[in-house]
């Protein structure tokens, strides 16, 4: 359908004395009867139109800004803007569209038909269509178009052109702006409220008072704890009339350790946290046991390890810190990327989030042509990913623990060094340009220091982890201990002995001591063939080492020996299976004998192949299995239904993403600092500075105060990149400080609806983890052990562990979290802030909140003194000061009273109910998820 101004504007296009003009009329016909397939009729209309210049001239004129303009920008100006100027033209404004480009002029003003702009947007051959991508233009856009040529290409002679991509200002560079002296009679606390203040007196704002004592302290506890203050503290901070007493709260918040485990949630939000997940048992994305990366992270934050050395590891870790398993936990940022099937996809995950995570840049736009808005060429794209094209995935042993299955460290590191990066032509990976690999780089803008891309050689422990100490002794304590557990089971065996003469039981009571003593040996030979497998690789490495020598007849001996000890315990392996094997057939009985003999029969060919192995002589290429001191994720890049050729790693390790690392986190970067502290910036305010959060570019929103952003950037860098600093300057503002009331302040609303002047506190609704968590700890039932493996999904309902510890993937999440805008694991810069009924239903019907409810009752009756409040009046106060953070007025009192009272008339309610009914009630509330 053609817009409603087209339409008006055409019922309007007549010749003076009423008469439609014709030409004029079957242009718009044309146009907006959508006829321009062809293209034919559409370019008759335009001659005819284009032909009688006076009668188009009579007609209303085309407003340029209002019509025009918007199409260039939407369609045009991308290629032909500020960015760059495809055969040298500009249509960002109507003076540089009139002047054309270096083919000439591609408007000729009042002769529509003889102007080459229509004839190529007009154009049926694909090849000469413009825009060349996406739909062509709408008919009343290409009529527009038309009808303001045929007038004269009319612009306005003041209208400024797009501003160069390099005065953006994200791409200059960061300069820490002065404070503004402002006479804000008092008001302000810290530069950031000078910023504001200065924002305000310009707007005509009037700052809110300062909220409540208890506002602020559940305010301070939500954010830098992500739990709410204890009765106990409450009181503790009530009897504290200090004038510092907020200082020295948010002090001690800080320096809490639940202070890593909330903000650890914030981050893993940015960085896209998420354990493995695939197709029932196979893995197909992330990595088993990423739950370190997500220790790593807590651990850093109440470190308050450096931002930029917590991006440098995480992108890095494997070439600056190769033999740090503590270290190595932080490039599961990369392992997490992992994709079990398609390459391009695990790289294409990887560029996009570390431009968006780090810089805030959407490289992914460049993935299939330069980008539209952004100084990113399609081959910056292709130089970004040659940063990752080396990378693969394993995990590494750690100590105490030889299984892979039951623990590891997963960890990025360079296993095809020489992986060749080619540019795909429009995107497509089935065309890729052979023609040159790509080399690392970064875009020319970005440029500010030459890239130092060198080869980072490798101890040798990196690259042959088997040698590191502690993977030997991880095998020998696990032999040991199954050695210590055949013992024990075999004591256990005889200890009961033969309790009857029956002589079907005297041969079960003989097949289970049969297959104890088994076990038995079992056991002690597969000790002894790792003891002597150890010995054996430790006298390899040494002559592997020694250059000068051969491996020597000790070493050959040694090697011989591990052979032979494997092969018996392959032996007492292969026995035990049988006894265990005869045992199940005697306590089978008759009903399972069939299958079990077929079991039989397998076990005794399985010990037969085995006796003849280890009585064979062992031929000098006879090998031993290796003890294995990490293991390469497998990839199905080249069958869906068979691993790839092993990836393992090498002495020398690119340097690619080192020095990646050392690029981004270079103080001049213009763009990593001030995206760090718009994240923090928005989860202490509600709202980001930037609300693109991911996309600083030229497409991205400004920010609403440019210089507070720098400045907080500045004092990042200069902080040491010290994220606690920051934390601090941004709770103990005045603006972090003021009432989130609109009540006084009517002109503000008026003229700032949206806050942008920070004149008052936005309310922020909690995020799902703190709903959940906040229950449990009021309730006092919240465990708070640190760190660990995840809770699985069928265990999640029955936890009390934070919710930070819960096993969250794509296809595994906790129902009660998602109701409350969980975040995705696929991009969450920002949580969302949904208002659905299942979020009602969640606090008003879970098991959850049923059982805490009680037991919350039951806390809040209870002083430190171990008395009890026995006086409703009292215990309601109590319940509204805990549970939502405000004091309750007399009428709420009253009215609570009142209930407590009613719900006792109720029958069949004990002593309890009505309070824990009260509680209920209050969580509920919209006061409890929100924080004001």
């Amino acid at each position: 359908m053609p817009n409603l101004h087209l339409l008006r504007w055409m019922s309007r296009s007549r010749r003076p004395g009423g008469v439609r003009s014709g030409a004029l009329e079957r242009l718009l016909c044309v146009a907006i009867g959508g006829a321009l397939g062809a293209g034919v009729a559409l370019a008759a209309a335009v001659v005819a139109a284009g032909g009688d210049a006076a009668e188009v001239g009579g007609a209303e004129r085309v407003d340029y800004a209002r019509d025009v303009k918007p199409i260039f920008a939407a369609r045009c100006v991308a290629c032909h803007g500020a960015l760059k100027q495809e055969a040298g033209l500009r249509l960002d404004t109507g003076e540089f569209a009139r002047r054309g480009g270096d083919s000439g002029a591609v408007l000729a003003p009042g002769d529509a038909a003889g102007s080459l702009l229509v004839a190529r947007v007009t154009a049926a051959d694909l090849a000469e269509r413009m825009p060349p991508e996406g739909e062509a233009l709408a008919p009343e856009q290409t009529a527009l178009l038309a009808a303001w040529i045929a007038q004269g290409a009319a612009s306005p002679a003041d209208e400024r052109p797009d501003t160069d991509p390099r005065e953006h200002w994200a791409f200059r560079p960061l300069v820490r702006p002065a404070t503004p002296h402002v006479g804000d009679g008092g008001w302000g606390r810290n530069p950031i409220d000078a910023f504001v203040a200065d924002y305000q007196q310009r707007h005509g704002l009037r700052p809110q008072v300062e909220a409540t004592r208890g506002e602020l302290v559940r305010r301070l506890y939500f954010d830098l704890l992500g739990l709410p203050p204890t009765p106990a503290e409450l009181a503790s901070l009530d009897a504290d009339q200090s004038p510092d007493w907020y200082e020295r709260l948010a002090d001690r918040l800080l320096a809490d350790p639940r202070h890593g485990q909330r903000w650890a949630r914030h981050w893993m939000d940015v960085w896209r946290y998420s354990d493995w997940w695939g197709l029932g048992e196979q893995l197909r994305n992330s990595q088993p046991h990423i739950w370190h990366w997500r220790d790593w992270i807590v651990e850093s934050l109440n470190a308050d390890l450096p931002y930029d050395e917590m991006v440098r590891l995480m992108l890095a870790a494997d070439e600056l810190h190769p033999n740090d398993l503590d270290k190595l936990r932080a490039s599961g940022f990369l392992a997490r990327n992992y994709v079990l099937f398609n390459r391009t996809q695990w790289m294409d995950e990887t560029v996009e989030h570390v431009g968006k995570a780090f810089l805030g840049l959407t490289f992914n736009c460049a993935k299939c042509h330069d980008h539209k808005y952004d100084p990113i060429a399609q081959v910056d794209y292709y130089r970004m990913r040659a940063f990752f094209e080396p990378y693969h995935v394993r995990l590494d042993v750690v100590p105490g623990e030889a299984d892979l299955g039951r623990d590891g460290i997963p960890r990025a590191f360079d296993g095809a060094g020489d992986a060749p990066t080619y540019l795909f032509v429009r995107g497509q990976e089935t065309q890729p340009d052979k023609s040159q690999a790509i080399l690392p780089g970064v875009p020319e803008l970005l440029a500010f220091r030459e890239l130092n891309v060198q080869p980072v050689s490798l101890p040798v422990e990196a690259w042959q982890p088997e040698r590191r100490a502690w993977v030997r002794e991880a095998y020998l304590a696990a032999a040991a201990k199954r050695v210590a557990a055949a013992e024990a089971d075999l004591a256990a065996v005889l200890s009961r002995g033969a309790t009857t003469e029956v002589a079907a039981e005297e041969a079960l009571a003989n097949a289970q001591q049969r297959a104890a003593e088994q076990a038995l040996v079992a056991a002690v030979m597969e000790r002894r063939s790792v003891e002597t497998r150890c010995q054996a690789m430790a006298a390899g490495w040494a002559a592997a080492d020694d250059q000068t020598q051969a491996a020597t007849a000790d070493t050959r001996a040694l090697a011989a020996a591990a052979v032979a000890a494997e092969r018996q315990a392959a032996v007492a392996q292969a026995s035990s299976r049988l006894a265990d094997v005869e045992l199940r057939l005697l306590r089978a009985a008759a009903e399972a004998k069939a299958p079990l003999e077929t079991e039989l029969n397998t076990a005794r060919q399985a010990l037969e192949e085995a006796k003849k192995l280890a009585a064979a002589p062992a031929a000098e290429a006879d090998r031993f299995t290796p003890l294995v001191g990490a293991k390469w994720t497998p990839t199905r890049f080249l069958n869906s239904t068979a691993d790839d050729p092993t990836v393992t790693g090498a002495p020398q390790s690119t340097g690619r993403r080192r020095a990646l690392a050392e690029w981004i986190t270079d103080p001049q970067n213009p763009l990593t600092a001030r995206v760090a502290v718009n994240h923090l910036w928005a989860r202490h305010l509600g709202t980001p500075l930037v609300a693109t959060t991911f996309d600083f570019g030229r497409k991205g929103n400004p920010p609403t105060h440019v210089e507070l952003l720098d400045w907080l950037a500045a004092e990042l860098i200069e902080s040491g990149w010290s994220m606690k600093h920051v934390h601090r300057l941004i709770v103990n503002s005045a603006t972090y400080r003021l009432s989130s009331s609109v009540a006084a302040r009517e002109t503000n609303r008026a003229s700032d609806p949206d806050n942008a002047g920070w004149w008052r506190r936005t309310p922020i609704r909690l995020e799902s983890q703190a709903v959940r968590d906040s229950i449990l700890a009021l309730a006092g039932t919240l465990d708070l052990t640190p760190g660990g493996p995840p809770v699985p999904p069928a265990e999640q309902a029955a936890s009390r562990r934070r919710s930070l510890y819960f096993f969250h993937s794509n296809n595994e999440r906790q129902m009660f979290l998602t109701a409350f805008d969980e975040a995705s694991v696929s991009e969450c810069y920002r949580r969302e802030e949904s208002i659905v009924p299942q979020q009602a239903l969640a606090l008003t019907n879970s098991e959850l909140v049923l059982d805490s409810s009680k037991v919350i009752a039951e806390q809040l009756a209870q002083v430190e003194d171990g008395g009890a409040v026995n006086d409703d009046a009292t215990f309601v106060r109590r319940a509204f000061r805990t549970l939502l953070g405000i004091d309750a007025s007399d009428a709420e009192v009253a009215f609570s009273v009142q209930a407590l009272a009613a719900w006792r008339q109720i029958p069949e309610q004990t002593e309890r109910s009505p309070r824990a009914n009260l509680v209920w009630v209050l969580l509920n509330h919209n006061d409890f998820v929100t924080l004001r």
